[in-house]
């Protein structure tokens, strides 16, 4: 008697398009985690800002106390002779409104706005949506809505990279500023204990 032929086990059906079954959401995933990724960029950027703004306040708040007190400076270094202290005073007066000038210069240079020049054209960026498609609203939807996942990635990823390159150049910015005001600072101290020295 003939034996039936045993059967082969059944195959689950292959994609036509010649992609892998879970790779949309695969795709999906990545978009996420990329979303993810530029958030956190995005708020190391604010965190810059924020600190930008207290050396800033760090700075002016010497440099007020600094003014108030070139009065009995000036009144010191006019008298014959003038007293030691004022000579030194002086000096890290001045000393201390170069580094002042120089944290101030770095700070507002940090704060300044960047349009991504140099990053790729995207549909995700003011700057980009703003100069490529003006107030053509309707090309604008047009082309969002056709967008693939790829698209996406693509578009998340560019930004990814720029503002990272944003984040890093204000990072490193205001970590020079706070060094030019610790410089300052010293000198600020060295100014105001001369100045107390000063006859009243």
């Amino acid at each position: 008697m003939a034996k039936k032929p045993a059967s082969n086990p059944t195959t689950p059906a292959q994609p036509t398009n010649g992609q892998p079954a879970g790779d949309p959401a695969e795709r999906k995933s990545s978009l996420d985690n990329c979303l993810k990724v530029l958030a956190g960029v995005q708020e190391q950027i604010r965190f810059a800002d924020t600190k930008a703004a207290f050396v800033f306040a760090i700075n002016t708040l010497m440099f007020g106390f600094v003014v108030s007190s070139v009065g009995a400076l000036k009144k010191a270094l006019a008298a014959s002779p003038a007293p030691a202290p004022a000579w030194v005073g002086l000096v890290a007066l001045i000393a201390f409104a170069l580094c002042s000038v120089v944290a101030v210069g770095m700070l507002i240079y940090a704060v300044m706005s960047r349009f991504g020049e140099k990053a790729p054209k995207c549909r995700i960026f003011f700057g980009h949506v703003a100069t490529q498609y003006g107030h053509d609203f309707e090309r604008y939807v047009t082309e969002l809505k056709g967008m693939s996942e790829d698209d996406w990635l693509r578009d998340v990823g560019t930004q990814i990279v720029e503002t990272s390159h944003i984040a890093l150049t204000k990072h490193r910015t205001v970590r020079a500023s706070a060094q030019a005001t610790v410089v300052g600072l010293v000198c600020w101290v060295v100014a105001v204990f001369c100045i107390s020295l000063l006859p009243g």
